[in-house]
């Protein structure tokens, strides 16, 4: 019998505030509950969106997207570096997921043991009451802001290269309300993220026309205040197209996540792309021509996403059917006709799966493990350097 006791692991701010509409819900039913960043937290039920998590800890473990945009590169199939088959069930955000998982579910490592279902995005669940003109006025006050103008709000998944510079110096050439929202970075793991926000901060922070948000800061409080959204490839634009806020990604701002730092991958229909010696000409056009691309992002906004408002009370629903023993009240996605893994792409995938388990939970918990792959990864550099 499994209690009604639930823990919800997350790593970064933006993760708990995805998990914490769910957490509400599940306290007005009754459940024990917990948020932890201790990715080995022993758990009645474990919700869990990393993408590297441990949910043999957990009696019954549910596994979900930490971003609408995760793995971009490796669409559709991230099950293969990311595989469900060792939780309970799944939840997906939307149609582009569904699709991505259709093509997928042919894999034994992309299927939950009790199905994976279509839910909607948590996250969004705060803005399903927002009386947007109240909102926004409410916010503009508390923030100096002007109600006459519109409002552009940068809000980049990495802070490099005087991105948020060029976002500012082409703003300052339009009658805007200048809103930015950086990421929440772990000053631990991306050191040079943090520091370059921290720079940016000082440039701009005495500037009246620039207001900074606290990195901890909700994204759809921000998205909310907004009419235009600015950024490169964050899931950021996709939560914009949920509050139906036009999303511009700067296609040649530089991504550093690899060596050499790459272009930004963001081929979504609903986004528009511009360059950033244009962006000024970019952001004007759409405040001219705002009730058009108000209504292209209505569209993309009804064919992506479902449930919004609603989403946290159908995750809860599954919990209960299913601790319960009840049949689930939602239908589950079909799988493909399952297909069978070559030897060579079945040694790959659990080679990747030990690699990162290794890393993310042996190098953590054991000090000689940890020593012993330090040395590895030391010896790999010098003879990659030597090559």
């Amino acid at each position: 019998m499994i209690k009604k006791d639930i823990t919800f692991i997350y790593i970064d701010p933006a993760e708990r505030a995805m998990m914490e509409p769910i957490a509400e819900e599940a306290k007005m039913r009754g459940y024990s509950v917990k948020l932890t960043s201790d990715k080995f937290a022993k758990c009645e039920i474990g919700v869990y969106c990393e993408h590297v998590n441990f949910p043999e800890y957990s009696k019954f473990s549910v596994i979900m997207l930490h971003d609408i945009t995760q793995q971009y590169l490796n669409w559709p199939d991230i099950w293969f570096m990311e595989p469900w088959n060792k939780y309970d069930i799944g939840i997906l955000p939307s149609n582009q997921w569904e699709e991505n998982w259709n093509r997928s579910s042919k894999w034994f490592y992309a299927n939950p043991r009790n199905g994976v279902y279509k839910v909607g995005w948590p996250k969004a669940d705060s803005i399903k009451d927002i009386d947007p003109k109240e909102y926004r006025k409410k916010f503009n006050a508390e923030h100096g802001l002007s109600d006459d103008k519109m409002t552009v709000l940068y809000a980049p998944a990495w802070e490099n290269d005087h991105k948020q510079d060029d976002f500012v110096q082409a703003a300052l050439k339009l009658d805007v309300n200048i809103l930015i929202k950086q990421c929440c970075t772990p000053p631990g793991l991306f050191p040079e993220v943090c520091a370059a926000v921290k720079e940016m901060y000082e440039l701009h922070k005495d500037n009246p026309r620039v207001t900074i948000l606290d990195p901890e800061t909700n994204i759809f409080d921000a998205i909310f205040a907004s009419d235009i959204l600015v950024s490169e490839e964050s899931s950021t634009m996709s939560e914009a197209l949920m509050a139906g806020i036009p999303a511009i990604s700067v296609s040649n701002w530089l991504i550093p996540d690899v060596v050499p730092s790459r272009f930004p991958s963001c081929e979504y229909d609903f986004v528009i792309k511009t360059l950033k010696e244009d962006l000024t000409d970019c952001m004007k056009d759409i405040i001219e021509n705002y009730e058009k691309y108000l209504a292209d992002t209505e569209k993309f906004r009804k064919k992506n996403f479902c449930n919004i408002g609603n989403s946290s009370k159908m995750i809860m629903d599954i919990i209960d059917d299913c601790i319960e023993g009840r049949p689930v009240r939602y239908d589950s996605l079909d799988p493909a006709a399952r297909v069978h893994c070559s030897f060579s792409r079945y040694i790959k995938h659990r080679s990747t799966a030990l690699h990162r388990k290794i890393g993310e939970k042996y190098v953590q918990r054991y000090k000689p493990i940890k020593r012993l792959w330090g040395f590895i990864k030391r010896c790999k550099k010098v003879i990659c350097g030597k090559k």
